[in-house]
Formats: structure tokens, C-alpha cells, sequence
């Protein structure tokens, strides 16, 4: 393909260098499956003087009025500058995961964090009351109000141990949403992944 940097009609400094220049560029598609499934595209070009364009540099060449000049049949293969496209798309892809990871994590924390001050504060109210209880239980002139007192407390230290329970109960399930984002991540990790090529052809910039 012939590409006609003055049809374009606007300036693309970062191709200027190339005008007058040939060479062979490649396009393949990468799929990603994990948690979802995902695909990239995977730009590789190079000069006959052994140049190389990268990702921007291809998108923008392809931008470029042309027209085909003949058919190309020498096989084209930038695997190498392929393969180095396809990494850099693996490790965005690593550092969302990671980015989500860190983030679910820090939510899950900071719900654990305030369910569990709730609750303690509860129970440290309780602690109190109940100490106000007994020493109320203490000083009752008769026999009725004693007996009210320790009801009283009974009913406390019944809510008291059911709050204790509750904060044993909660944090079992924070640990089972860790644990499930753990296994969400560790299926994120469990990447299967193919490329097939899109078009490869030889180049030139008038």
C-alpha cells in the first residue's frame, strides 16, 4: 500500500520521518480469556532500514490516504515486535486485576473496620451497663428491686453474648468474601490466550 502523507491534509509530526520510507507492517488480534473475556489489537511495523514502528506510530500510518500498489507475497513476520506488543497488553491487563484486587480488598477492610467497632462499642455499652446493674443490685433496699436488678442484668449479659457472637459471625464472613476474591483473583491469574493474525503488508509513504 502507497500511503500519501499530503493527502492527509494535517500534520503528523511523529511520521514526518518516515516520508520516503518503505517497509512491512503487521496487524494481530489477541484474545484474552480470564474472568471475562478480552481482545487486543497488536501493531507491529518496521522500515527497510530496520526502523521500528511502534504501536501509535502503525494506528497513525493507517490513517493515511492510500492506495494498493500490487500484491505483496513474501510472507511478513514481526513475531519478535509482535510479541513485545502482546506483553505490554498482558501486564495493563495484570495491573487492572491488581488495581481491582487492591481495591475490593481496601472496601472489604474498611466495612470490616466500622462492623466491627459498631459492635465492640455495643458490647463495651453493655459492659457498662451491666457494672451499673450490679452496683445498683448492691444498694437495692429490698428484696424486689434486687431481683429486678438481676433481671435486669440477666437480660444485658443474654443481649451482650448475642453481640459477641454476631461480631464471631461477621468476621467469618469478611474472611468468606476474602476468600472469594482470592479465588476470583487467582481465575483473573488463569489467563488462556491466542493471537491470529488480521493483515500484514509491505508499506510506502509518499
Amino acid at each position: 500500500i502507497v500511503f500519501d502523507y499530503k493527502a492527509h491534509g494535517a500534520k503528523v509530526t511523529v511520521l514526518e520521518p518516515f516520508v520516503g520510507s518503505s517497509g512491512v507492517l503487521e496487524v494481530r488480534k489477541l484474545s484474552v480469556e480470564a474472568m471475562e473475556a478480552e481482545d487486543f489489537l497488536l501493531f507491529a511495523g518496521r522500515t527497510d532500514d530496520g526502523r521500528v514502528l511502534d504501536d501509535d506510530l502503525c494506528r497513525k500510518l493507517l490513517l493515511l490516504p492510500g492506495k494498493v500498489d500490487g500484491a505483496f507475497q513474501q510472507p511478513i513476520d514481526l513475531g519478535p515486535l509482535i510479541d513485545e506488543e502482546k506483553q505490554k497488553k498482558l501486564g495493563l491487563v495484570e495491573a487492572r486485576n491488581l488495581k481491582f484486587f487492591e481495591e475490593q480488598v481496601g472496601k472489604l477492610d474498611l466495612w470490616s473496620d466500622d462492623l466491627k467497632r459498631g459492635l465492640e462499642q455495643e458490647i463495651k455499652d453493655m459492659d457498662k451497663d451491666i457494672r451499673e446493674a450490679k452496683k445498683n443490685s448492691k444498694l437495692a433496699p429490698t428484696l424486689a428491686e434486687k431481683l429486678e436488678f438481676q433481671k435486669q442484668i440477666k437480660q444485658l449479659d443474654q443481649t451482650r453474648t448475642k453481640k459477641r457472637r454476631e461480631l464471631f459471625e461477621e468476621q467469618d464472613k469478611v474472611d468468606a468474601r476474602r476468600d472469594g476474591l482470592i479465588d476470583e483473583l487467582e481465575g483473573r491469574l488463569e489467563q488462556r490466550t491466542s493471537v491470529e493474525s488480521v493483515f500484514s503488508i509491505r508499506w510506502e509513504i509518499e
